[in-house]
């Protein structure tokens, strides 16, 4: 999980952005949900198959220069199944 932090920008156009990158993404996740928190908040969810691909993505010097104009701060957490009551 992702938590994204937006402050130069808002929601709208930094899911503009997200949604421009489905090709770049598509490398290193899949099975991707975004949900707005408010204006200046989205989380991420997705299955990372492939963590160095992202951490590469990421470090590209136009994306992080992209990300920096728009104030984005990122936030990840790793997400497990919460045990089956009974099981």
């Amino acid at each position: 999980m992702i938590v994204v932090k937006l402050k130069k920008t808002n929601y709208t156009e930094w899911k503009k952005l997200f949604d421009g990158n489905a090709e770049m993404r598509a490398k290193f996740m899949r099975d991707a949900l975004v949900g707005k928190v408010d204006e200046n908040t989205a989380i991420v969810t997705a299955d990372i198959f492939d963590p160095e691909g992202m951490k590469q993505a990421f470090s590209d010097p136009e994306m992080e220069k992209r990300l920096e104009e728009m104030g984005v701060e990122r936030t990840m957490y790793m997400l497990q199944p919460a045990p089956v009551p009974g099981s």
